[in-house]
């Protein structure tokens, strides 16, 4: 299937042979999360895939790391976005399956969420993708984010707002790094560049998910630097 993704999956569409490296999704970008945030981007940088990157941000995590608490991580993501990396929504405070809810509720979540990434300096127009956590969302949330043209990233399924339709895509997104001890790179790093081959040799957009803390444990920050290595 061909699919011309909006701005600002760099407008390709995922049938172009000349746009088969990997798009990477960095999940619960937290300040809980700093330091081992910069081992990701450390990596990241050294294969320059800082413009594929996209961070999904926690707004209060836990209710607890309220974003404009904290100026230095602020900044830290300012920067990064100048150096190419795309700043997008994940949660409000990532508690449970968050926004599996009513309608209310997810406007109030995302409209709270809005308001505090405005005073924090971030442009949230510019705001096109959302990864619920846990993957989990109700109809009445997922019709909130379609609604302010913001697609939805599961498992899956990217479901996007398209010519006033709503349509759903196949797509691969794989993560290999939850808690990845190092003794399972050997097998691991193989399976990984495999399934990356598939995906390209028939035409689809590959995803690549992170989890930072899950990555920074064994083996999974080598992972990271092998795979984008093999696959720039």
């Amino acid at each position: 299937m061909m699919f011309l993704f909006s701005s600002p999956f760099e407008q390709k569409n995922i049938g172009d042979k000349n746009d088969e490296k990997p798009i990477i999704l960095i999940h619960d970008v937290s300040p809980v999360y700093f330091k081992d945030l910069k081992e990701i981007v450390r990596i990241i940088d050294k294969h320059h895939f800082q413009n594929r990157t996209y961070l999904f941000i926690i707004v209060n995590h836990a209710n607890n790391h309220n974003l404009k608490n904290y100026p230095k991580f602020v900044n830290y993501l300012h920067e990064l976005e100048k150096e190419g990396y795309h700043i997008e929504f994940h949660a409000y405070n990532h508690i449970g399956d968050e926004f599996n809810c009513n309608k209310t509720v997810a406007e109030e979540k995302l409209n709270l969420s809005f308001k505090i990434m405005k005073e924090c300096k971030f442009n949230v127009s510019k705001i096109k993708y959302f990864i619920p956590p846990r993957y989990k969302i109700s109809k009445d949330a997922e019709e909130v984010f379609l609604n302010r043209n913001i697609s939805i990233i599961l498992k899956t399924t990217l479901i996007t707002p398209k010519n006033e339709s709503i349509i759903e895509y196949n797509i691969v997104n794989r993560e290999y790094t939850w808690y990845l001890p190092k003794t399972l790179l050997i097998i691991v790093e193989p399976i990984s560049i495999i399934d990356y081959k598939i995906c390209t040799m028939e035409g689809k957009r590959y995803f690549l998910s992170i989890h930072p803390k899950a990555i920074n444990y064994g083996g999974g920050l080598e992972f990271l630097d092998h795979f984008l290595n093999e696959t720039r």
